[in-house]
Parts: structure tokens; sequence; C-alpha cells
């Protein structure tokens, strides 16, 4: 399969050569079904005989449990039944009501449903693209478990299951047994990691959790195609990892919530199930975002340049949307605002994660600007457009590095009760509001600096209360971040940007008069 004649030439005018899918992927490839996806022109039909479900690479290994008998722990899916039967009806002091029955109102529990063949839009996209969904491994990747991940097949539960608990939390079949223990509670996170449970009390870990399917991740074979936009599928929404866990419903308890028995206990073993408080989790999380988008850009950019290229290159769904859709006119605000150092007229990536991520690079110590963090990276889009793929894998090299340093200062979290610590975050949020150009960025600081201002006692309750209905209104959110529920923003006309910046602006700290 290789690239269109006409789009082959305008890339040959830009510098790019065309590259060829081979005719025979090597199975069972962690990436082998997303490229054949990837690589696809939006009329044109998949290889099937790769693209089927059935066709999921063997379970991963985790790292030695103790008390192995081999050197890896082979770690398998037991299934969500398996978990339903203790924590269906759960009432104990440590884990709290009924997890699973959160579970069952949470969106993620219902993916699988867009895969049925009784969905309307995803049977307009299986005729454009040539695929059935549930048997092409780059949607069951996202809806129902990676490609990377065990077998799934349309017979089995795990398909049916949606984004389920092992989805999240790890193929439960080593650590199932001693996590029912009461010892496995005070356990370090390394060991309980050792068995296969993720530990999502890590901002980072749980960002890049949410990230492979909201952003993408190669290695797991979850990637929006533009393809796959093309066809019908809905786009991926900007999100703020905190507010959208709230809004999903929480189906655990933090240890502050627990009985006093428990929170005595916890203390005694030094155990802390936050790696950090609500603030700086919003902020390592904004991080993580960004690391996934930079990430991705890398990750694609080194198949595209491997010695047998699985891909074409460019694949439009990793650059800002905005850079083409948009409107053409004079005078138009794009030009008013300017391009970020950018060059007019080239595709850079995605705007929306900048804000957040700049925000918590502004509120750590000895950190560049998000724009200098990038420079390296995003030099090589205005380059050539679209980058070069060799040349993008080498410059995405610094960014992530910057990007896991600045997540290590974060993430031991402050001290509870850091006011000074709080008022600047919260500040340093503010400024990214008010240096916004992009709407989806604005909302997706608010998101994280509404519930931090609402209890801030840095401020007066009026002033609080003013400045986030002030923020909230003007971008269609609910005054305590994401709209519940819906877990996006509620509808509204795309408001001015200047009018957005100034939301952002606070009034001096009661302390500071």
């Amino acid at each position: 399969m290789t690239i269109p004649p006409d789009r082959a030439g305008a890339l040959r005018s830009m510098g790019h050569r065309p590259r060829r899918l081979p005719t025979a992927l090597p199975r069972p490839g962690a990436l082998a079904a997303f490229v054949l996806l990837l690589a696809a022109p939006v009329a044109g039909p998949l290889q099937r005989s790769v693209g089927r479900a059935e066709d999921l690479p063997p379970p991963p290994t985790a790292a030695p449990a103790t008390g192995a008998t081999s050197a890896t722990v082979t770690a398998t899916f037991k299934g969500t039944e398996t978990c339903v039967r203790c924590h269906r009806s759960e009432q104990g002091e440590w884990t709290g009501p009924a997890t699973t029955l959160h579970w069952r109102e949470d969106a993620h529990s219902r993916a699988h449903l867009a895969l049925t063949p009784t969905n309307e839009r995803t049977a307009a996209i299986e005729r454009v693209l040539g695929i059935e969904a549930r048997r092409t491994r780059a949607c069951v990747a996202c809806h129902s478990h990676s490609s990377a991940e065990p077998a799934v097949t349309e017979e089995t539960p795990l398909l049916h299951a949606g984004i389920s608990c092992e989805t999240c939390h790890g193929a439960s079949s080593a650590y199932l047994e001693p996590h029912a223990a009461k010892e496995w509670r005070f356990l370090p996170t390394e060991k309980k990691s050792s068995f296969g449970m993720h530990d999502l009390r890590s901002p980072s870990v749980k960002a890049a959790n949410c990230a492979a399917c909201h952003v993408g991740d190669i290695g797991s074979g979850r990637l929006v195609t533009h393809a796959m936009y093309a066809a019908g599928h809905p786009p991926l929404r900007p999100f703020e990892v905190e507010s959208f866990s709230a809004a999903l419903g929480p189906h655990w308890r933090r240890i502050e919530a627990k009985p006093e028995q428990v929170r005595a206990e916890a203390a005694a073993a030094g155990y802390r199930t936050e790696a950090a408080g609500p603030i700086d989790r919003s902020l390592i999380e904004g991080l993580g975002v960004l690391r996934q988008s930079v990430r991705l850009a890398a990750d694609l950019a080194a198949v595209a340049e491997g010695e047998t290229p699985q891909v074409s290159w460019p694949e439009l769904s990793l650059h800002d949307c905005r850079a083409c859709h948009h409107a053409l006119i004079l005078p138009s605000e794009r030009q008013a605002l300017g391009y970020r150092r950018h060059v007019p007229g080239r595709p850079t990536l995605p705007r929306w994660p900048l804000g957040l991520a700049g925000a918590a690079l502004r509120s750590t110590p000895d950190q560049p600007a998000v724009d200098d963090l990038l420079t390296p990276l995003l030099a090589e889009f205005d380059a050539v457009p679209f980058g070069s793929p060799r040349r993008v894998v080498v410059a995405a090299k610094g960014p992530l590095a910057g990007i896991d340093a600045a997540i290590a200062t974060l993430t031991p979290g402050r001290a509870p009760g850091d006011e000074a610590g709080d008022r600047a975050a919260i500040e340093a949020l503010a400024s990214a509001g008010a240096a916004a150009d992009d709407i989806d960025a604005a909302r997706v600081v608010a998101a994280a600096l509404l519930p931090a201002l609402a209890t801030s006692p840095t401020w007066g309750a009026d002033e609080r209360r003013d400045a986030c209905d002030r923020i909230a209104a003007i971008l269609g959110l609910d005054p305590a971040g994401m709209s519940p529920g819906s877990h996006r923003p509620a509808p509204t006309a795309t408001p001015d940007i200047r009018a957005v910046r100034a939301a952002f602006i606070l009034p001096a700290p009661t302390a500071a008069r």
C-alpha cells in the first residue's frame, strides 16, 4: 500500500519521499495493527488478516514478584467478573462502598458499544475504511483492551467489558490473590508494581494511563488517525485528568476519608495514598499529557524512519487541527495573536496541552518556559512542513528529558497546608490562562484552576466566587471545573480569546493589600 500519487507528489515537493507499506508485516508486533489503519487512504480497505482482534499478540510480562519461581511473571487478564466477585458488594473500612456500581455508571464501561454493528456512526466509518471495528485492533485497543495486551476476541467477555478494571489497574493474574490480603495495603508501591498493578496514585502514571487513549500511544497500538477522523470518528477532546476523574465519579476513597483506625495504621506504616496534593496532581498530570503528545510524535517518526517503514509520513492527526481547519478571513485573530514563534502555515503539535504544562513549569524552580523547552522539536516542524522523521526523533529527546526532570521535581508533592505554595501554583495557572492563545488550552487550565481557587484562603470569599464564575461563564464550564456528567465543556459559542485572557486576571491577594 502506498501513498496516493497526488499526495506523494505534494510530499516530494516538500522534501518528503513516499513510503511503502510492506506486503507482509511481522506478527504479532504491537504496532502491526494500527499501522495498517494509519497507512490506509480514507477510502481504501484494510488488510483484515492482520487487523483482526484474534491476532492480538501474547500477553506482556511484569517485573519479577517476590516469591516468583521464574524470572518473570506472566500477566494475564482474569476478567471483570473476577473483580466483581469481591468489589460488587464490598463495604470494608478500606475500600469503601461498591466500587463496581460506580464503574457501571462510568462511560468507560460502555466504550465497547461503539464497536457494535448497530452503532450508526461506527457502521459509516466501517464502510469508508473497509473494516469491522470489533475485529480491528486499532479500534479494540482504545474501546476495550490494548492490542499489546492478552488476546481479546469478539466472543470473549473481555471485549464486552469496555474499559474495565484491568485496563486501568493492570492484568490481575499475579496480584489478584495477594491484593485481597490486608497486608497488601501497606506494601511499597514498587512491590505492588512488580505484581503488575499500575500505580494510579502516581499522577505521572495516571496521566500516561489516560493519555494512552486520549492522546495516543504507539506501543499499545492506540492512535486515532487522520483517516479515522475523515471517515467520521469524533475528535479526541482536550482533557484535564483530575477534573475528568472527578466528573466520572470516583470509585475510591482517599486516605483522609477512611476511618480513623485505618488512617492510624497507614501513618504507622509510613503509607501515603497520594503522591501529591490536588494542585500538584493537576500540574504533574498536565506535564504527563504533554509528554505523551511529544512521545507520540517521536515514536511515530521512529516507525516511519525505520529500516522497513510501516507508515507514511506525515500523519496529520499528530498536529494542531486548527493549523489547517480555521477561518480564512482578514483581519484574522490568528495573525493578531501571533504564532508562538512558529512559521505561519507550518502545522505544529497540538496547542491545548501547553497551557497547563506551562503553568507546571512556571511553578517549578529552575525550569524553562514551555516554549523554550519544546524549541528543539518545534523548530523541526518549522524547518520542513510536518518535520523530517529522522530529525524529529532526535529533537524530541531534549524536551522529553526536560519534562521528566520537571515531573521528578514536582512528584514528591508539597506538605499539606502549604498556603504559599498553593498560592504560587494558583498564580501560575492564572498567568497561563491570561496568556492563552488557544481556547482549548484555556479550558484545560481553567479545569485545574477553578477547584483550587474556590477553596484558597489567599483571596476573600467574594473575590474567589466572582473570579470562578467569570472564568467558568466565558469558557462554558461548571464553576468547579469541567461539566459534571458530560465530561466536556458546556456548548457555547467560541469566546473571544482576549476576553478569555482578561477573565483569568486575578485581584491581588487579600494579604498583599
